[in-house]
């Protein structure tokens, strides 16, 4: 099934990302980055999904700036000189799965060209698993103009969000001319789910055939529900995620066969129709009665057998329309008197606009289908939650590190780091001692002291005296 699915972030430097590592990711190649003489892409070479790499770029770009993604992609590292720039627009766009391979690789290249090359960006286009149940592209996209002589300044207007908007809204054009083109009755649209359901809404009041009415009453059918969640590339693999797209899909598919139920029940319609708003049956209006028109000619027949006559009343006079309180009362005024009877066909304006308002108003807020309830939480859910707040996937290593310690070496990393309190508290500094000042003048060479210092400084050693016996 054709699903649309376009997404654009920002490869930049101050995220500690690099577009040599980036290519090499999405290239399933090793590139070597000379701006940080690192090694980039050795997780990923080995796998086999890639299916078709190419750059496109204008007409008057160097020759040799686009030898291989490789040589493109350390230019533009050498050619931003800024810690935080940012040093490209990557892309990741679904392919219909309804194409084959040679067809989605055209409609890649149609699209590149008319959306990207056309305005002088350098689009570095893969797509990967283009055979299997995920084909998809990723565009990685230059900032800077491109002249005779390499980079030139940022182009601020492929930063707006109309200029996203203009592409994706290209793909969509694109996708659908190609898809129509091939014989597919797939569409795709960039508008969100919500969106696309009220204006189904919308477009089914005021439609005035039945056919139109049905069609918009079953896309809004279609459209009644919570748009799909994207689900990350680490967690793919889970049970959790498989039965939450399982349940989705599940969601998405019993819609359109009610979708389908509602176009053929609302398409064949009469239009002469009554709505019990109650118990939502509808039921065909019954023949219209008959107006009576009085004689205005002055002359009565008694005879049952004659057969009404239409005569059109009498300039500047006005048509009474009496109703009986009994039915006997009906009946003396249906007396066989020269009265003249016909058939008038119901007024068809505004009719069928007011039921399709009933119609939308029950679809909106009574309309009862299954809704799937929510999956019950397992343990794998549990885990793969709690490893997501506490844990950081690093490209450069291919391991999960503690959300800490890799915010702490990004904070290192950057040009404006400085060490917190904490941080200086594991590592305190020495008591200080106290200096001892000598003096430089000071004489060591020993010299004979005086007596008189002798004497003042020093106790003189004597024999001890011997006491006297008396």
């Amino acid at each position: 099934m054709a699903i649309y699915s376009f997404k654009m972030e920002n490869i930049s430097r101050g995220e500690g990302q690099s577009s040599v590592n980036s290519a090499a990711y999405r290239h399933r190649k090793v590139f070597f980055d000379n701006r940080t003489g690192e090694v980039c892409g050795r997780k990923t070479a080995h796998k086999k999904d890639l299916a078709f790499a190419q750059i496109f770029a204008p007409e008057h770009t160097p020759p040799d700036l686009i030898v291989d993604s490789e040589t493109l992609w350390n230019a533009v590292e050498a050619s931003e000189k800024r810690k935080d720039a940012r040093l490209a627009k990557e892309f990741k766009i679904a392919l219909p799965a309804e194409l084959t391979p040679e067809q989605n690789i055209e409609l890649t290249a149609a699209f590149v060209l008319e959306h990207f090359t056309k305005q002088g960006i350098i689009a570095d286009v893969v797509i990967h698993d283009i055979n299997g149940h995920n084909p998809h592209i990723h565009i990685m996209g230059t900032t800077r103009e491109i002249l005779s002589t390499g980079f030139g300044k940022k182009v601020r207007e492929w930063d707006r969000p109309e200029t996203l908007d203009s592409w994706r809204k290209g793909w969509q054009n694109i996708c659908n001319g190609f898809l129509e083109l091939y014989g597919h009755d797939e569409r795709v649209d960039h508008r969100s789910i919500r969106v696309q359901y009220e204006e189904a809404l919308e477009q089914a009041t005021v439609a005035t055939t039945n056919e139109e009415k049905a069609i918009w009453l079953a896309k809004a059918i279609e459209t009644n529900r919570d748009p799909i969640l994207h689900i990350s590339r680490d967690r793919w693999g889970t049970v959790a995620a498989q039965e939450q797209r399982a349940a989705e899909q599940a969601i998405r598919d019993e819609l359109k066969k009610e979708a389908v139920e509602a176009y053929f029940a609302f398409k064949d319609l009469p239009l002469d129709i009554v709505v019990d708003v109650a118990s939502f049956r509808v039921h065909a209006l019954a023949e219209p009665e008959e107006i009576v028109i009085p004689d205005n000619t002055g002359r009565a027949s008694s005879s049952d057998s004659i057969k009404p006559v239409l005569v059109a009343p009498a300039p500047h006079t006005h048509t009474t329309l009496k109703t009986p309180s009994s039915s006997t009362a009906r009946a003396l005024t249906r007396a066989p008197v020269n009265v003249k009877r016909t058939k008038v066909e119901p007024r068809q304006s505004g009719v069928f606009r007011r039921f399709t308002l009933l119609v939308v108003d029950y679809i909106r807020e009574k309309f009862v289908w299954a809704k799937k309830k929510p999956a019950p939480t397992s343990v794998d859910a549990e885990h793969d939650k709690r490893i997501a707040e506490n844990y950081v996937f690093d490209e450069v290593q291919g391991i999960y590190v503690p959300r800490a310690e890799y915010e702490r070496r990004a904070r290192f990393n950057s040009g404006t780091y400085s060490p917190t309190k904490e941080e200086i508290r594991r590592f305190p500094s020495r008591p200080k001692l106290k200096q001892i000042y000598l003096d430089n003048d000071i004489n060591f060479n020993p010299s004979i002291l005086s007596e008189h210092v002798k004497l003042k400084h020093f106790p003189r050693l004597t024999a001890p005296v011997p006491h006297k016996k008396n």
